[in-house]
């Protein structure tokens, strides 16, 4: 009898061991409803959340139940933002400008070079990264020089149209937005990835990325694809995407950006 209860005992064990862990995934949890305002990008401060209004061409700031605290006008279709100690950085894509706010004091960022319609932005301490749409580039500042990374192309290395952009500590990943793909480039300008063409994404306009995995957004096709690093395919989000535009993650919550939608939806992993 004892030799049979350790064979039940052992045979239990080896099968609890041989079951999978279940992997967690993106749970819609919340939609907040943003009125009449047609978000781009949005970005957190604090206890507040800074959204680009690009319909109505207005920076707003909203709590976190998307009721409207402030509202600033006359920006010139306002595009994906960035914040680095304290100071939004706003690329105007009617204006070919990057606008630094400050207290609702506006100026420009300077850099030696024209942009024509800058879409993103990105900061990581002295580095900047922005999307230089029509130019078909990513202007980046090292630290130390400036350099443009990317060409007009559909090759490895060139850019269609780029939207979106983020910096890493070791690369940058950009929305590579009519070549319907991410790309990622070292910090020489140098081509290292090219993900999501398996997907076939239509319009790749939002792009974040974190230590874990790169999450863009496919606008066309309404949904936010989701990739570890080495591309591996870890999650398609559709439920609740209207025409998605931006997305972050924050305090352990996905947020995702729906421009038709008119409304931030928050995502919790269970």
């Amino acid at each position: 009898m004892k030799q049979s209860f350790f064979i039940i005992i052992i045979t239990s064990l080896l099968f609890l061991c041989s079951c999978t862990e279940t992997k967690k995934t993106w749970q819609l949890t919340e939609t907040i409803d943003l009125g009449d305002i047609t978000p781009i990008g949005f970005t957190f401060q604090k206890d507040h959340i800074w959204i680009t209004d690009g319909d109505h061409n207005q920076l707003v700031k909203v709590n976190h139940k998307g009721e409207i605290q402030q509202t600033f006008p006359d920006f010139e279709r306002p595009m994906h933002l960035a914040i680095l100690d304290e100071t939004l950085y706003i690329p105007e894509y009617g204006s070919d400008k990057i606008i630094k706010f400050d207290n609702g004091q506006r100026s420009f960022l300077e850099i030696p070079d024209s942009l024509d319609s800058p879409a993103g932005v990105s900061l990581l301490e002295k580095e900047i990264a922005i999307a230089d749409f029509y130019h078909h580039r990513i202007l980046f500042f090292n630290g130390q020089n400036w350099m443009s990374i990317g060409e007009e192309g559909k090759a490895p290395g060139q850019l269609y149209y780029p939207t979106d952009v983020e910096i890493l500590t070791d690369k940058i990943v950009v929305a590579d937005a009519y070549n319907n793909r991410i790309q990622v480039f070292d910090k020489n300008g140098k081509s290292q990835q090219v993900i999501g063409m398996a997907e076939k994404m239509n319009a790749a306009t939002g792009v974040y990325a974190d230590n874990d995995f790169l999450y863009i957004t496919d606008f066309e096709k309404d949904r936010v694809l989701i990739y570890e690093h080495d591309g591996t395919l870890s999650q398609i989000i559709a439920d609740g995407i209207n025409k998605p535009t931006d997305l972050m993650v924050k305090d352990k919550n996905l947020y995702i950006a729906n421009y038709k939608g008119k409304n931030l939806l928050k995502f919790e992993k269970n």
